[in-house]
């Protein structure tokens, strides 16, 4: 007894994502969006500690430009980024400098090698032209 193929073959069914059984899309309650509420005494000593602090910083800055020329510390500060850029752009310079003469250096050694390998090849050429043939002739081959 064999056991025959049957004569309707039912697809498969894959259950689709955010589908419920019957085939429509869950329903979904809105939700009231809920903020959260501060109590006024919280906002209220945030904005005493947030004028409180920015007073105090004040104080210090008014205190601090009493004690130092400010004129004067400003107009190092400048002085100091200029003479750092003109380092860093020295420095620029002379990294650049370097790296064209290792690269001229580079060159030349590319130059003798390619040289000395024509000039090899050249000689080689030549001694192999003139030695003698296997035939016996002392004529140079045509190619």
């Amino acid at each position: 007894m064999s056991s025959s193929p049957p004569s309707r073959v039912r697809p498969l069914h894959l259950p689709t994502p955010g589908l419920s059984q019957q085939g429509q899309l869950p329903s979904r309650k809105p939700r009231p969006k809920r903020r959260k509420h501060t109590s006024r005494l919280k906002q209220l000593g945030m904005g005493v500690l947030c004028v409180a602090g920015g007073s105090l910083i004040l104080t210090v800055l008014m205190a601090l430009s009493e004690r130092f020329n400010t004129l004067l510390l400003v107009s190092q500060a400048v002085a100091n980024l200029i003479r750092g850029l003109s380092l860093l752009a020295t420095g620029l310079l002379q990294l650049v400098a370097l790296l064209t003469v290792a690269l001229l250096a580079l060159f030349a050694l590319l130059l003798l090698v390619g040289g000395l390998t024509r000039l090899v090849r050249a000689i080689a050429g030549a001694i192999s032209a003139k030695g003698p043939r296997p035939d016996g002739s002392k004529a140079p081959m045509q190619p």
